[in-house]
């Protein structure tokens, strides 16, 4: 539709004469106007609202020539939807009622595009005056002015102030902090919710504080001097203080400050935001305690504890690290690793580091750390890599621990294994050794074959007098031949008196001398430094507390011969001086020629002494049978009282475990009795001797002993009396024995035989009837191949095995 007005009855001619006279009846140039400012236009309406006049203001506000717009409606200017809803028509109408109409909204240029205006339209009466404020009827309306200014950029600026107001009032209000903000006279200015919500104070009461009424009084002197800075010297402030709420709990704050100023400069106040760090002072404090707790891991901590960067600075260590390589910190941290590794440690030290980095694996090595002494120490590392969170190699770390005591309990179970190894071969050597001499020899040639010793030297005890009773005279030796050597090992056997040791004849026990090289003793250590070695055990050789010898052992290693190793070698001093005493009591068997001592006892320590005294009985010791240490079972002929009063007797005797009545006849009785403690039997066995025999009457017994040729009589008899007081030597004398061939004892086995006693005896022995565990033959089966009663076959068995033995004990006898 045209936005033209219809006609009115008057040609066009005609209504523009009329619009052209009204825009100079009003007495104002419309040109004139629109250049009193750029961005106003000032133009004359008709009565119907068409354009009556227009200029070059205007013109360059709407963009219509004159041309074009002339004539043309008010609605022009209007975008669609309000030329739509007769908006402009309503405006018209409403200047003329009213006296006048002014209003904003959007307007449009030729071009389409859109302006914000602000316009006043008032009308104009037929005497060319504009209305006022009263009404003007259609018949007395001349026309309108029209007065337009653009406002576009004036709305834009309001528009942008307003969003950015209510942008900084949404920060304002979702700021997690507090904020604030105070004049120069320290007033407060504003505050968003957080304020009151944290402080407890209301609105009201937050007006009237000052900002070091919010801290705690121990904070406010450094919180005010903060705000100085702030507005006098234009500083960016960040302090801490703790904010002191209504209810008086202290908050750990962070408080950033800046000042406030003008576009001219001058300072209004100051604002900020202040920061809740009761988590991060939390989680200080739990890094502050942490931190302390590592360094006083660090401190206590027993091991090394290291870490270097990638280019082998060392970054952290503690005291540790410091006392064991002797160096000071300062010169630490620069130095290579593996300056502190002994150098033939070095290469494996530094393969294990670049597997540590490259490979990131976790690397136990072991090494020996270089103090600044020289001294090297073993130590073994547990080393991992440092990396930071994006996985880039920072260095390693780890932990040495000193494995000297290690190292030293692994050598001590080395030298241990080899000295077990030593005795074993040792102890089946002396099983099969005749002599005393092949015991020696054997002993002292194995400990000096043996890689852990240097040499060895086996000397007997001779009870020629000393302190101790004993003198020491080596017989056997290995690994050291010069016979020059002898007094010095003879000192180690009786030490000076100025030396922590012993003589072993006196202690019994295993004497041991460390760091021979250092040793105080000139003897010591000049021998030391020639034969090259550091350390000596002597070893007592002893029979059940009889000392036969000692055995001096000489290692390289200062530190041999530790607790255990002489726990072990103290047996095995036990061990060689039983295997000597029972190789002389077993070659007392097969002598020619022994010394028999007739000793006549009283003294009640006997057991069979004290059993005659109280029963009035005379017995005799058949036999003795050992059957652990001071256990044994005597085999006893009793006359002279009845069985009912040894079995009271042996009722009450202490040392009497068990017994029982064997067999019994009308004048004799035979008994097995169990004794425990130490018996006469025992001693002489000790010494070499051997009981014969033992008959006792009215308390009082005559015993028979026997012993070697070349036996300590003296030292013997010593035993005897002491042991058992009042014993007697009734005689002593030599007795030549015959030697009884194999051949003379089957002869002897065989005349005692009868013939179907021999004939049993022979077919069950190899007809398999002793094998075992399982026979080969039974009693039956044998029986039958003799052709005699099973039973009678038992009876011939028993009696024939009972008379090879007899003879065979009475030949030991």
């Amino acid at each position: 539709m045209s936005d033209r007005p219809p006609k009115r009855g008057k040609s066009s001619a005609a209504q523009g004469d009329t619009e052209s006279g009204m825009a100079d009846d009003i007495g104002l140039e419309p040109a004139e106007l629109s250049d009193l400012s750029s961005d106003c236009a000032v133009a004359p309406l008709g009565p119907d609202g068409a354009v009556a006049d227009w200029n070059d203001g205007a013109q360059r506000l709407t963009g219509y020539g004159e041309e074009t717009i002339l004539g043309t409606h008010y609605r022009t200017f209007f975008p669609p939807a309000d030329r739509e809803s007769g908006r402009p028509e309503r405006l018209l109408e409403q200047a003329r009622t009213d006296g006048r109409t002014e209003t904003d909204g959007w307007r449009v240029r030729r071009d389409g595009s859109r302006f914000w205006v602000h316009e006043v339209v008032a009308p104009i009466g037929l005497d060319g005056e504009l209305a006022g404020d009263g009404a003007v009827t259609e018949s007395d309306l001349r026309g309108y002015l029209w007065v337009v200014h653009d406002r576009t950029e004036e709305r834009d600026r309001e528009r942008e102030l307003r969003e950015e107001k209510a942008f900084a009032e949404h920060i304002f209000e979702a700021q997690p902090d507090i904020v604030y903000a105070f004049d120069t006279e320290e007033n407060y200015l504003e505050w968003n919710d957080r304020v009151p919500a944290v402080t407890g104070y209301t609105e009201a009461e937050l007006a009237g504080m000052t900002p070091t009424e919010f801290v705690a009084p121990e904070d406010r002197e450094r919180i005010a001097e903060a705000v100085h800075r702030v507005l006098e010297e234009n500083e960016r402030v960040t302090a801490e203080a703790r904010l002191l709420t209504k209810d008086g709990r202290r908050i750990p704050y962070e408080l950033n400050s800046a000042r406030i100023t003008d576009d001219d400069g001058t300072v209004l106040g100051f604002t900020g935001t202040g920061r809740d760090i009761s988590d991060r002072k939390a989680r200080e404090q739990a890094l502050r305690e942490e931190k302390a707790l590592i360094e006083s891991i660090l401190t206590a901590q027993p091991d090394v504890l290291y870490a270097y960067d990638v280019k082998g600075n060392l970054l952290q260590w503690n005291e540790r690290f410091e006392r064991a390589t002797g160096y000071d910190p300062d010169e630490s941290t620069d130095v290579d690793p593996l300056t502190f590794i002994a150098p033939e440690d070095r290469d494996r030290i530094g393969e294990a580091i670049e597997r540590i980095l490259a490979e990131g694996e976790r690397v136990t090595a072991e090494g020996r750390v270089l103090a600044d002494d020289g001294q090297r120490i073993p130590y073994e590392f547990n080393s991992a890599r440092i990396t930071a969170d994006d996985g880039t190699v920072l260095g390693f770390t780890g932990v040495g621990r000193n494995i000297s005591e290690r190292k030293a309990r692994e050598r001590e179970l080395e030298r241990l294994e080899r000295l077990n190894a030593v005795v074993r071969a040792i102890d089946e050597t002396m099983v099969g050794a005749e002599t005393r001499e092949e015991i020696e020899t054997a002993v002292v040639e194995e400990f000096a074959a043996a890689d852990a010793y240097r040499f060895a030297v086996i000397g007997r005890a001779a009870s020629t007098a000393t302190a101790e009773g004993y003198t020491w005279e080596p017989e056997a030796r290995a690994g050291i031949d010069e016979l020059a050597a002898d007094d010095v090992l003879a000192s180690f056997v009786d030490p000076p008196a100025d030396v922590s040791g012993a003589s072993p004849f006196g202690t019994r026990t295993v004497q041991r001398y460390r760091d021979l090289r250092e040793s105080p003793v000139d003897d010591w250590r000049s021998d030391a430094r020639d034969r090259d070695y550091d350390a000596v055990a002597v070893v007592p050789i002893v029979a059940t507390d009889r000392p036969l010898g000692a055995l001096v052992i000489g290692a390289d290693e200062p530190a041999a011969f530790a607790d255990r190793e002489r726990e072990v070698l103290q047996e095995f001093g036990g061990t060689i001086g039983h295997a000597i005493n029972a190789m002389a009591v077993r070659r007392l068997l097969y002598m020619d020629t022994v010394v028999e001592l007739e000793l006549e006892l009283t003294a009640r320590e006997d057991t069979c002494i004290r059993m005659s005294e109280r029963t009035g009985c005379t017995l005799s010791v058949d036999h003795v049978l050992p059957l652990t240490d001071e256990v044994f079972v005597y085999y006893l002929t009793v006359s002279d009282a009845t069985p009912e009063r040894i079995r009271e007797a042996a009722t009450d005797d202490e040392a009497i475990t068990e017994f029982r009545l064997i067999d019994a006849t009308d004048g004799e009785s035979y008994w097995e009795v169990v004794v425990r403690g130490a018996t006469i039997t025992e001693l002489l066995a000790e010494h070499g001797a051997r009981l014969q025999s033992e008959t006792v009457r009215d308390g009082a017994g005559t015993l028979t002993v026997q012993v070697s040729p070349d036996a300590d009589l003296r030292e013997l008899l010593d035993a005897v009396t002491s042991a058992y007081p009042d014993t007697r030597l009734v005689s002593k004398r030599s007795v030549d024995r015959p030697v009884e061939t194999w051949g003379d004892f089957r002869q002897r086995v065989e005349s005692s035989l009868t013939e179907k006693q021999q004939l049993a005896l022979e077919a069950a022995y190899h007809g398999g009837y002793f094998e075992w565990p399982t026979r080969d033959s039974d009693a039956g089966e044998i029986a039958d191949r003799l052709g005699i009663a099973r039973q009678t076959f038992h009876q011939h068995l028993r009696v024939a095995l009972a008379k090879l033995l007899s003879a065979y004990f009475r030949a030991a006898d």
